[in-house]
């Protein structure tokens, strides 16, 4: 058992030694391309490490190679290589840039249409997450669409749809989640303002109606907080959303509570124009 376990160490040894060694036999013989190579052969070696997914090695070796080729030898694909590794490396502004710069310098390579999807996907890349300011978002929108206008009939518009498609999803995400918050905190003017935008802003909102139905209750609210000034017209205000509301969604499962609501503010209504003309 002893020797069993003996001879297993240093069959582990033996690997682990084999391994380091070949990394830097690898290593070595990277550093004799780079600085001493042809350039057919920097190409293949680069192309070896992108393929690899090594895309910072293959990025100095791509360097090197940058205008060295004449078009349609090797150019266009040294320069779409560099592309995406920068790309890979997820450097989304830079990766931008030279794909954005392929396209204009190489229109019509086959690789030109990927490289103009590539500039739609760095801006998708780069945007944020969508609990942050959504900037970014919508810029990678555009971006995407310039693709499918210009590149109609290509077989990545499936995919570009879907990325649009993901995007909203954070701009609807950011619109509702900032509503909720406003509410929860009863900021009900800011609540009220902000599911009413996202509901004019996005028609393909998800949970529209309860977005509409807190809207509604938003305006009541606001209007119950204000002063006995302003009561009347933003009571009046809110009796009409939830009329409307009650008309656009007439089988809501809450519609009783909209129901109550719009007869609690016609009652103040009434109330606070006998108060008026009371005073009067």
């Amino acid at each position: 058992m002893k020797y069993f376990c003996k001879l297993l160490k240093m069959r582990i040894q033996l690997i682990i030694f084999s391994i380091l060694a070949a990394g830097m036999f690898t290593g070595c013989e990277y550093q004799k391309v780079l600085k001493k190579g042809s350039l057919e052969q920097k190409l293949d070696v680069a192309r070896k490490y992108y393929n690899k997914g090594d895309y910072a090695r293959a990025e100095i070796m791509l360097d090197q190679l940058l205008g060295k080729f004449p078009r349609g030898g090797n150019a266009e694909e040294v320069y779409f290589l560099y592309s995406y590794c920068h790309y890979g490396m997820n450097e989304y502004t830079l990766a931008s840039y030279h794909f954005q710069n392929y396209v204009e310098r190489y229109p019509n390579t086959k690789y030109t249409e990927q490289a103009a999807f590539m500039v739609a996907k760095c801006a998708y890349a780069g945007s944020l997450a969508s609990e942050l300011d959504q900037t970014e978002t919508k810029k990678a929108i555009e971006a995407i669409q310039l693709f499918i206008n210009k590149y109609s009939q290509s077989e990545l518009v499936e995919q570009s749809n879907e990325l649009i498609d993901e995007l909203r999803a954070r701009l609807h995400s950011k619109a509702l989640s900032k509503a909720e918050l406003f509410y929860k905190m009863e900021n009900f003017l800011a609540a009220y303002t902000t599911y009413k935008n996202a509901i004019a802003t996005y028609p393909d909102l998800p949970n529209k109606t309860m977005a509409s139905f807190y809207m509604v209750k938003s305006s009541f609210l606001y209007a119950k907080q204000s002063v006995q000034e302003y009561q009347l017209e933003r009571y009046t205000k809110a009796l009409n959303e939830a009329t409307e509301f009650l008309v656009e969604y007439p089988e809501y499962k809450k519609k009783d509570e909209i129901n109550d609501l719009k007869e609690r503010c016609t009652n103040l209504i009434d109330k606070l124009k006998t108060e008026d003309t009371t005073s009067k």
